[in-house]
């Protein structure tokens, strides 16, 4: 009889531990609301409350790898007081195809390409990341200020140019 008085407690005390009367919360895993926020941050590593929006992140993310890419291939290294700072700091351009495709594609679109030459034969380099920024709100506006910039003239393109020589700066350590 004890066994059972002791086990109807345990069994009462989870259950009225793990019913919530708060309000919904999106960090919740027990509630429904939780699923989209989470999935995008598995699938995407998007958080909503530390981004402004995706295409800001997806545009970090992939200075990140051309950061990390020069600094392996190109052997760009930080520490090194006569090299300039490849860093990236300008203003985001239109997630747009034009004028940069690569700024659009990147190395996911070559990584999904390349997995599909070796399943099917055929080297098809689509841009999930980009495709999924575009389709959210406001990307297609964006994506048509992109084009309609390159065939005005007027985008705000960057062309790679090597530093001048009053962008080597000594630091001493």
């Amino acid at each position: 009889m004890k066994t059972r008085l002791r086990f109807t407690c345990a069994a009462s005390l989870v259950l009225a531990v793990s019913c919530q009367s708060a309000p919904s919360q999106e960090s919740s895993h027990w509630n429904l609301n939780s699923v989209i926020p989470r999935a995008s941050y598995n699938f995407l590593g998007y958080r909503e409350d530390l981004s402004d929006s995706y295409r800001d992140q997806l545009w970090e993310d992939k200075q990140s790898i051309n950061l990390t890419v020069k600094r392996h291939f190109m052997n760009v290294n930080p520490e090194n007081p006569f090299q300039a700072n490849w860093a990236y700091d300008g203003p985001r351009p239109p997630h747009s195809l034009l004028p940069n495709p690569w700024n659009y594609m990147h190395a996911e679109s070559l990584v999904i390409g390349g997995v599909l030459a070796a399943w099917t034969g055929t080297f098809l380099p689509i841009p999930v990341g980009s495709l999924i920024g575009t389709l959210l709100p406001g990307g297609f506006a964006e994506f048509g200020e992109g084009i309609g910039n390159t065939l005005s003239g007027s985008f705000r393109a960057k062309i790679d140019e090597p530093p001048a020589v009053a962008d080597f700066r000594v630091r001493s350590n």
